[in-house]
């Protein structure tokens, strides 16, 4: 019920928020029009859409459905033309009001602060001193933030996670008391702070499969809030070193300290060191990185992302030794990243990675034909540029069975025939299902080569032990003795021939379908 949903402490809260929020003098006719709606009963229809958020309809010139989030003022919106708190709302607020005390008392008490408005007024006209930056006063205040966010939200509902998307994140930059660079750093901090709080409290939800993909996601679509951030800082740049140097120490703690979601935190580290760091800031970084004992995946990670943004790739090697977290997610990112600044003589080092370490094998068995598949397009853009064809044949090999299509491919190109056969022929590979030219061409070069392929579709259409089968089987011995006569081999067709009627000899329709096929007298 919705009347038991809302206590009367915290629509008297929301009261007051909206006294504190809402210059009367402004809204003055807003209230009226929405104290009248409400007297006359236009207000109907009230439910709980979410938690702290009222849906209702109400009838003016024609329905409108408000909805008038009580936690939160500025996210209530409306279907009518204003762009503020309208009449609408403003009915609906009192509407559930009246279920806890008397409308006419707070319509009253709202009346007198109107009163005490001029003073205040002046004072506000005044501009303030702004608050000096400071990465610690942030922390503190969106701490306080989050604790009464806690009060209103419970973590152990799965839809937390959009919660403090949605909710708890704006309203830690709806009212910024700095200008240019330092205010988008403030929102920069609020987002990194929302992002540790999104990993934090994720961990109960990792064991369901589907609240964790619900995590992932949300997690994954606010480091895309982060990067936007980024990219306002960009264009206005803060010079305060003071400042820059609580923020790196800020940014380092975020990505070494917690254990889920290492992927995303190592992708914000770049993001942020890559907007807002230059190379002064990288020995004092790397020295306390390595500092640090024991040395984690994370600093490792972290270290070589560093080495990747400034381009120290030496430095690189050693720390990917040690790692044991699976790499291949933060190899793909990086790789992508290289491709898009054109960086190709430094995918090398990737690529001998990939190959030599098998890292495919560390992605979840689901993602690995995606994950193969992007990589054999960064592998084909990476050859295109390199013509590096010895590397390029070394992927298409690491990345088996999901690269077979390219490898078959690139073999033919090559005219590695031989290669081509027994790939084939160890990926299990049906003759039936093969591209009739490419059989053709290898006919043309040693069809020698194709005698494996065709005995081993015989061999699997007589164990099907059916008649369709046995004629498909006479169909391909047909291939084969034509081949064999083809190379001057026709003894070793007729032993081949004569071993297999043995063999078969209790399978009456085969040797039927043999008779019929005038295979077994030549």
């Amino acid at each position: 019920m919705l009347q038991t949903s809302l206590s009367k402490a915290f629509l008297d809260q929301a009261a007051r928020q909206i006294q504190q929020e809402l210059s009367f003098p402004l809204y003055e006719s807003a209230m009226k029009k929405g104290l009248k709606l409400y007297r006359e009963g236009f207000v109907y229809n009230a439910q709980l859409i979410e938690q702290d958020v009222v849906q209702a309809n109400v009838l003016d010139r024609s329905v409108y459905k408000p909805v008038l989030d009580l936690f939160q003022l500025s996210q209530s919106e409306c279907q009518c033309a204003s762009t503020s708190f309208c009449p609408h709302l403003f009915a609906l607020f009192f509407y559930l009001y009246a279920n806890v005390g008397q409308v006419g008392d707070l319509v009253r008490t709202w009346n007198t602060k109107k009163v005490e408005t001029p003073a205040k007024r002046t004072t506000i006209a005044q501009k303030p001193a702004l608050p000096s930056p400071s990465i610690d006063a942030w922390e503190k205040q969106f701490e306080q933030s989050f604790h009464y966010f806690l009060q209103r939200h419970r973590p152990s509902d799965y839809w937390f996670a959009h919660y403090l998307c949605y909710r708890f994140f704006p309203s830690l930059i709806e009212k910024v008391p700095y200008q240019e660079g330092e205010k988008w750093l403030y929102h920069l901090h609020a987002a990194l702070f929302t992002f540790d709080r999104l990993i934090e409290y994720s961990e109960p939800f990792q064991r369901s499969t589907y609240q964790r993909a619900f995590w992932d996601s949300a997690i994954a679509d606010f480091v895309n809030v982060i990067q936007q951030k980024c990219a306002l800082l960009e264009r206005k740049p803060v010079t305060n070193e003071l400042l820059l140097d609580e923020c790196r120490q800020y940014v380092q703690k975020i990505v070494c300290s917690a254990k889920l979601y290492l992927e995303w935190r190592i992708r914000v580290y770049g993001l942020v060191w890559g907007t807002l760091f230059g190379e002064q800031w990288l020995a004092k970084e790397t020295e306390e990185l390595r500092a640090h004992k024991p040395l984690t995946d994370a600093h490792r990670l972290a270290l070589i992302q560093l080495a990747l943004l400034y381009e120290k790739d030496s430095d690189i090697p050693p720390l990917l030794e040690n790692v044991q977290s699976p790499l291949i997610t933060h190899v793909l990112f990086w790789l992508r990243e290289l491709s898009r600044r054109r960086h190709w003589a430094r995918m090398a080092l990737w690529w001998e990675t990939i190959v030599t370490r098998t890292l495919l094998l560390g992605a979840p068995l689901p993602l690995r034909s995606e994950v193969a598949h992007e990589l054999l397009v960064l592998a084909d853009r990476y050859v295109k540029e390199t013509n590096d064809r010895e590397r390029y044949e070394q992927i298409l090999q690491a990345l088996l069975p999901y690269s077979a299509s390219d490898y078959s491919l690139y073999l033919l190109e090559n005219e590695q025939y031989k290669q081509w056969v027994e790939l084939h022929h160890v990926a299990g590979i049906d003759i039936e299902t093969i591209h009739r030219p490419f059989l053709s061409m290898i006919e043309k070069h040693d069809r020698s080569l194709l005698l494996p392929l065709y005995h081993r579709a015989v061999r699997e259409r007589v164990q099907a032990k059916n008649r369709a089968s046995y004629k498909e089987a006479v169909r391909y011995l047909k291939k084969l003795r034509a081949s064999y006569r083809a190379l001057g081999r026709h003894e070793t067709w007729r032993q081949y021939r004569n071993r297999l009627c043995e063999e078969t000899k209790r399978l009456r329709a085969f040797q039927e379908e043999l008779e019929k096929g005038k295979l077994l007298h030549d």
